[in-house]
């Protein structure tokens, strides 16, 4: 996996999915007696997958954890266009509320100061300006705060990062536009993309551009403001089938991969899976109900969302 010197279709720029997760972003909240992860795709299979997909620069932000970057890495010590990444889940005590902040090319004293920081948001960003480390908002109006605080909230945010998530793969098409619209009002600032896939169904389909030839021109690139997004925008079914495909791949690492779950016994495989199956007709009509109603609220808040960016914009 050595590649000293990176290609891409493209001459002179490199291409990223900046937002990928593994299965080392842990468990998720639904159904906890049965354990299942809130994704089951592998550091190897994302790599090898997203080169596959053209990327030239790999790197995976799982939830508060850089784990599967290192676990790629300790099996791949010469892999030259990876980068590791985290999506760094941030309190912001003012609003009472948490946002998702992605953080590139760190080490593990990085991530255990990161880790310690960020119950306390502006903690976190002063040591994040403090050493250089690349910092992005994800998905900007997750987790946003009550209306009375958005005017105030929306400032922070504007005045924290200088790099938003302007293009995410999960996420329609009208709050990509107003965030991708409103940031590029500012010359200084600039927008990254990235698929947010927890299966392997749409990774590669968002991406970032950036000048270079190599990881540490692309990284340089980025930091300087010099990148392109591309991609396709999120519609209810692809959050609908990221739910379906990690329903799915439970099964298949318990039966087949024996890769996330490999420290059960048999008998808990079983049970546990007989469980999961029985859960398919709740778990089949959450999912399609969420995945509906997401997008049609999201669709509902965009008009204020509009109006609170021209009042500031013009401000």
């Amino acid at each position: 996996m050595k590649n000293p010197k990176l290609s891409s279709s493209a001459a002179h720029t490199l291409k990223a999915d900046l937002h990928v997760h593994s299965y080392f972003s842990g468990k998720t909240d639904h159904v906890k007696p049965l354990e299942p992860m809130d994704c089951y795709s592998s550091p190897e299979r994302i790599y090898h997958l997203a080169k596959a997909r053209g990327m030239d620069i790999v790197t995976i932000t799982d939830h508060d954890s850089i784990d599967g970057c290192l676990h790629f890495l300790n099996r791949h010590p010469d892999t030259t266009d990876f980068i590791i990444g985290e999506e760094v889940t941030a309190r912001v005590p003012e609003f009472d509320t948490k946002v998702h902040v992605a953080v590139y090319d760190i080490d593990e004293t990085h991530h255990r100061e990161i880790s310690r920081l960020r119950e306390n948001f502006d903690d976190l960003i002063h040591y994040l300006r403090a050493n250089k480390i690349i910092h992005v908002l994800n998905h900007f109006f997750h987790g946003f705060p009550k209306r009375q605080h958005a005017h105030k909230f929306v400032g922070k945010m504007l005045h924290s990062f200088d790099i938003f998530e302007g293009l995410n793969g999960a996420i329609g098409s009208q709050q990509n536009r107003l965030i991708s619209r409103v940031i590029r009002m500012f010359p200084h600032k600039t927008l990254v993309a990235g698929s947010d896939s927890h299966t392997l169904l749409r990774l590669g389909s968002c991406y970032t551009q950036c000048e270079g030839t190599t990881k540490q021109e692309f990284l340089e690139s980025l930091r300087a403001g010099r990148a392109k997004i591309f991609g396709k925008n999120g519609s209810f079914s692809h959050i609908f089938n990221d739910a379906m495909g990690v329903y799915l791949a439970y099964f298949r690492d318990i039966a087949f991969r024996n890769e996330v779950h490999r420290d059960w016994s048999s008998i808990k495989k079983i049970r546990n899976g007989l469980g999961w199956a029985s859960y398919l007709p709740v778990f089949f009509t959450l999912s399609l109900f969420y995945s509906i109603v997401h997008y049609k609220l999201e669709d509902r808040k965009h008009p204020f969302y509009e109006y609170l960016f021209q009042g500031i914009l013009e401000s």
